[in-house]
């Protein structure tokens, strides 16, 4: 069972999975139980530090949260690995995602 830390930031939320994996197995699982928070909100920062691997799954995921923010929210990642980074490049989502070093440069950009 996948779980989540919430905390609150400012005016942003800052979501980090509890997962080595954000796949098929438990990206539903991501949104369910995430959704709810990001919901109307205008800035998210999901952190990846606690995540070795991510893939259509989870990018999909990840979109499903974006979209349930507020109309021209963002959602920011931190502590992206390079293959993330590369695989988010490959698809064109750094420009929907934008990838940071760590939460707090992702809160301060």
């Amino acid at each position: 069972m996948l779980s989540a830390r919430f905390e609150i930031s400012g005016e942003a939320l800052l979501v980090t999975p509890l997962a080595r994996r954000l796949d098929a197995s438990c990206a539903a699982e991501l949104v369910a139980i995430a959704g709810e928070h990001v919901a109307g909100r205008r800035l998210v920062v999901v952190s990846l530090a606690q995540v070795a691997h991510l893939d259509a799954s989870g990018l999909a995921a990840l979109l499903a949260l974006h979209r349930r923010m507020a109309p021209g929210g963002t959602l920011r990642l931190a502590h992206a690995s390079p293959r993330v980074r590369a695989l988010l490049a490959s698809t064109f989502l750094d420009e929907v995602l934008p990838a940071f070093e760590d939460a707090a440069a992702a809160l301060q950009a």
